[in-house]
């Protein structure tokens, strides 16, 4: 783009400067290349002493000069012709444009035209007005070069044909230098593309460590120079596909990159880490026993374990196997290494629900309170036993009032914290808890049927809940009986960060909320319970 050369950007000054002072000699005038604003491009070639030394020294006469140069500065397609306003000197100034941006102009003048000189009378008024003393004012005015008209209309057409021919030169030039930078721009980027294709030919662009071919061939490597034993660790990340299905394959990439940066981290500078697939990672560790391999798998996990960075703390399972001797075969030790893992990864998985480590999380946090949990759940057996509720629905309430918020964990802690009203965007946020929980909730076969109950168990009587607006009997059963009593058990727990309302008091609200927010017919009998098995004081 044209608009970011300036004149000297295009051509070379001393040339241009070597060319004025020629011309201004031949023809006898004053010549400077002044940038739009006024501003000397060139050294001033030529100048007379009258305006150079009487003149511009004065005050008004600079000021002049500089109202004048503003005139005959401005863009035009022909030369544009001032007389000075301090003695009547005539100038001109013919612009220089390339590709349509006016870039410079070409000053010429300080004479005086034959026959249009000023009077005696005029040039006294114009000395007292400078300043200027008036025997000085005229002797320095009859040095001054003299031209008759159409001498100064021939030099103006000269330097106009020398202005186009600047302008045409100048475009030439713009043109090579665009044609220049984007040769440039072209190798420097190339060059980038082949320095970012050389380093994720080695390295894996999300996590960091080696890619899997560049970490076959440094093992490769380590066994041809004889660095024995060799440790070989196979491991790979726990639930990684979950984190993908219940918080989207951003927050899987954001795990994996964590755990990178944990496996980098715990490392020594001899250790050779490298992504071998999806949620598989290998470490090989040169001139190691295994009770070191041992060690860096233990650090890894509890490196992992302690991460504030992720909701849920990334976990991996680990095998490793030592390689003793080049006898050995390396593609062997791995799959052992790796049979290792997958047991590991099997027994972990057989004793893990999520669910569980993620209310630990969220305790941890003080998103929720064990405390309040348990007394919620305890009063649900209590009403669920009063309401002649069987044996297996109790479970079924108890169990979905212990992790009915588990989908906490995708929640921003400032919005679950938050006092006071939620801005609407804060509200959408928190009101994402019961799908994920829902997620959460199907990923085991314990946890499966409360998963509807946990999606409906913000859904209002009125149709005005979340996530689905449903109404009165659409919502199930357990849903409105969970709502019930874990809401008014929320009312009046103890709390250090939101003001707590006494019994009596919520269970007026109880009333209130009854045919709108909650069931009216499951919230007397509820208002019942409370009369009889909680009494107020």
């Amino acid at each position: 783009m044209i608009d970011k050369y300036e004149f000297q950007d295009l051509f070379d000054l001393d040339e241009v400067q070597h060319l004025t002072d020629v011309i201004s000699m031949a023809l006898e005038v004053g010549i400077v290349i002044v940038s739009p604003d006024g501003l000397p491009i060139t050294k001033p070639s030529n100048f007379c002493d009258f305006c150079k030394n009487l003149i511009r020294k004065t005050e008004i006469g600079s000021k002049n000069c500089e109202y004048s140069d503003s005139i005959l500065g401005r863009k035009s397609d022909k030369p544009v012709v001032s007389r000075c306003l301090s003695a009547g000197l005539v100038d001109a100034g013919v612009s220089i444009v390339i590709n349509g941006k006016h870039l410079a102009s070409w000053m010429i003048g300080q004479v005086i035209l034959e026959g249009e000189e000023m009077s005696e009378l005029e040039q006294q008024e114009r000395a007292k007005l400078l300043g200027i003393e008036e025997e000085i004012f005229m002797e320095g005015l009859k040095k001054v070069p003299r031209k008759s008209k159409e001498q100064f209309e021939r030099i103006l057409e000269m330097i106009h044909v020398l202005a186009m021919q600047l302008s045409q030169l100048g475009l030439k030039n713009y043109v090579q230098k665009e044609e220049l930078a984007y040769q440039i721009q072209l190798e420097e980027d190339l060059r980038r593309e082949k320095a970012h294709l050389e380093y994720y030919s080695k390295y894996d662009e999300l996590t960091g460590v080696f890619s899997r071919s560049y970490f076959e061939e440094k093992l490769d490597e380590i066994c041809q120079k004889g660095e024995y034993p060799i440790a070989i660790i196979s491991g790979d990340m726990n639930n990684l596909k979950m984190m993908n299905d219940v918080f989207g394959h951003q927050y899987g990439d954001y795990m994996l990159e964590n755990l990178g940066e944990i496996l980098r981290k715990e490392a020594k500078p001899s250790y050779i880490i490298g992504r071998c697939g999806g949620d598989e990672f290998g470490i090989v560790i040169p001139f190691v026993a295994k009770d070191e391999a041992e060690d860096y798998c233990n650090r890894v996990n509890q490196a992992c374990q302690n991460t504030k960075e992720c909701m849920v703390p990334p976990t991996v399972a680990f095998g490793y196997q030592v390689m003793e001797s080049a006898y050995e075969e390396v593609r062997k030790v791995m799959k052992t290494a790796d049979e290792i893992m997958y047991k590991a990864k099997m027994q972990k998985k057989q004793g893990q629900n999520i669910n569980s480590e993620i209310l630990e999380v969220l305790f941890y946090r003080n998103y929720l309170s064990r405390e309040q949990i348990k007394e919620s759940v305890e009063r649900i057996e209590r009403f669920a036993k009063y309401a002649n509720l069987d044996e297996h629905e109790i479970e079924i309430l108890k169990f979905s009032a212990q992790i009915q918020d588990v989908g906490l964990i995708a929640v921003p802690e400032a919005v679950v914290k938050k006092q006071g009203l939620r801005t609407p965007e804060e509200k959408a946020e928190m009101e994402k808890h019961t799908e994920i929980g829902y997620r959460l909730a199907k990923m085991y076969e314990e946890s499966f049927p409360v998963a509807k109950i946990i999606l409906q168990s913000h859904e209002c009587w009125h149709g005005l809940g979340y996530p689905n607006h449903l109404k009165g009997n659409e919502i199930l059963y357990e849903a409105r009986f969970l709502y019930l009593v874990t809401a008014y058990s929320y009312w009046v727990y103890p709390k250090t960060n939101h003001v707590s309302l006494e019994p009596k008091i919520a269970r007026e609200r109880l009333k209130e909320q009854a045919g709108k927010q909650f069931d009216p017919v499951l919230t007397e009998q509820f208002l019942e319970y409370l009369e009889k098995q909680e009494p107020v004081e």
